[in-house]
C-alpha cells in the first residue's frame, strides 16, 4: 500500500493531467461506466465555543480506472459573522492544520492500494472542474477574469482557466486587501499577465468575461444584477450565488449531484452548510448554530455536464448568452479519476512510502 503526502502529489500532478482525467471521467459517466456517491456529513457537538465536529464522506469510481476512492474529512467547523454575511472556518486539532484523507481500493481484487493526502489534490480537482466548465461553456474569446477571493482555490482556478482559454487580464477582490495584493503579485509573475487588486466584488466583475467565486462564504458574494451579456460565472459552491440564479442566466449547467436528495429526511438529519445532507447529534440549542441550506429546486432541475457532453442538454449557442457552471457534484468519481493518475505516476517514478498491505487485511470475515 502506498502512502502519498501532499508534497509527493505535487511532484506528479499538473493541471493538464487533472483536466484530462476529469474530462475522460465525464465520458465514463455518459456511458454509464461510473458510480459516484454524493457527500454525506455527520455532526457531533464539541467543546469548542460556537463550533461543531464534522465528519464528511464521499466516494466513487469508474470502470476505466479500476479503483474506488473514499474521501474523508475530519474538521472542527464554525460559521462566524452575522446571518447573511457568514463564512465557514475549519481546522483539525488547531487552526492551520487540516485532515483530509483519500483511500484507494482496487476494483479488480479489493486490495487497499493507497493513502493520499487530499490538500493539493483537492485544490487541483476542484479547479479542474471549473476549468471544464469554462472549456464547454465560456465564450471562445474569453480573456478577462473577475476573481472574488484570493486563497488557494483562486490560484488553482486561474491556472485551470489559463489552460483552456488565453487569459490576459484578472481583477481580484478580497476582504483582505493584503491578501488581494499578494495574489495579484504572485499570479502576475506566474502567468505573465496583468492582475489588479480592486476594492469591491462589484468592481472585480465589471466588464469581465469569466466571473469566478472562490470564497469560504456560505452567503451570496455575486449578485444576479451584476450579470452582463456573454458573461460566464463559476464558483465553489452554490452558496455564492443568489437564489434563482439558474433561471436568470441563459445556460445553467451543474457538475452533477453533490449529495443525496431526500424528500423526507431521516430523524436528526437536515441539509446543512453548502447544502450537504448532514446527520446531526445534539440538543436544539446546539443544532441552532449550524446553517441550514435546503436544496434549491432550480439546482435540482439543472442539467449536468455529462448531460451536456452526451448531448442531452444544450450549451452556449451565442456569444451574447450568459452561462453558469455550478462546480459542485460527482466529487467521489472525480477523486477516483485524479487519484488514479497520481497513483500510477507515483508508482512509475518510485515516489511515496510503502506500507505493508497486511496491516489493512484480516483473516476474520467481516
Amino acid at each position: 500500500m502506498l502512502l502519498l503526502k501532499d508534497e509527493d502529489v505535487q511532484k506528479v500532478l499538473t493541471m493538464p493531467i487533472t483536466l484530462e482525467a476529469l474530462d475522460e471521467t465525464q465520458k465514463e459517466i455518459v456511458k454509464g461506466n461510473a458510480a459516484t456517491m454524493g457527500r454525506i456529513d455527520v455532526y457531533l457537538p464539541c467543546d469548542r465555543p460556537e463550533s461543531y465536529y464534522r465528519w464528511a464522506l464521499m466516494t466513487g469510481g469508474a470502470q476505466r480506472d479500476g479503483f474506488v476512492v473514499e474521501r474523508m474529512l475530519s474538521d472542527i467547523v464554525s460559521w462566524p459573522g452575522q446571518k447573511g454575511n457568514q463564512r465557514e472556518t475549519k481546522h483539525c486539532i488547531q487552526p492551520g492544520t487540516y485532515c483530509g484523507m483519500l483511500i484507494m481500493f482496487s476494483a479488480r481484487d479489493g486490495m487497499p492500494a493507497a493513502f493520499i493526502n487530499d490538500g493539493f489534490l483537492q485544490h487541483m480537482r476542484v479547479a479542474g472542474g471549473a476549468g471544464l466548465g469554462v472549456k464547454y461553456l465560456a465564450r471562445q474569446d474569453s480573456h478577462a477574469v473577475g476573481m472574488i477571493g484570493s486563497g488557494g482555490m483562486a490560484r488553482t482556478y486561474l491556472e485551470a482557466f489559463s489552460a483552456v482559454r488565453k487569459i490576459t487580464e484578472v481583477k481580484v477582490y478580497s476582504p483582505s486587501q493584503a491578501n488581494a495584493k499578494l495574489y495579484a503579485k504572485e499570479m502576475s509573475e506566474k502567468f505573465n499577465i496583468e492582475v489588479s487588486p480592486v476594492g469591491s466584488a462589484r468592481e472585480a466583475v465589471k466588464g469581465v468575461d469569466i466571473v469566478s467565486c472562490c470564497t469560504s462564504s456560505i452567503d451570496p458574494v455575486f449578485e444576479t444584477a451584476w450579470l452582463e451579456p456573454g458573461m460566464h460565472v463559476t464558483d465553489v459552491t452554490w452558496d455564492e450565488t443568489e437564489p434563482g440564479f439558474a433561471n436568470a442566466v441563459d445556460v445553467a449547467i451543474k457538475m452533477g449531484e453533490s449529495t443525496p436528495h431526500l424528500e423526507n429526511s431521516p430523524p436528526g438529519a437536515f441539509y446543512a452548510a453548502h447544502g450537504f445532507l448532514g446527520y446531526v447529534a445534539g440538543q436544539p440549542e446546539e443544532k441552532a448554530i449550524i446553517p441550514k441550506r435546503p436544496p434549491r429546486e432550480e439546482i435540482l432541475k439543472m442539467p449536468s455536464l455529462a448531460d451536456l457532453i452526451g448531448e442531452k442538454a444544450k450549451g452556449r449557442t451565442s456569444d451574447k448568452q450568459t452561462s453558469w457552471f455550478l462546480n459542485l457534484g460527482v466529487m467521489g468519481v472525480q477523486f477516483a479519476a485524479v487519484c488514479t493518475v497520481v497513483y500510477n505516476e507515483a508508482k512509475k517514478k518510485g515516489i511515496g512510502r510503502d506500507i505493508p498491505t497486511e496491516w489493512f487485511t484480516q483473516s476474520i470475515r467481516d
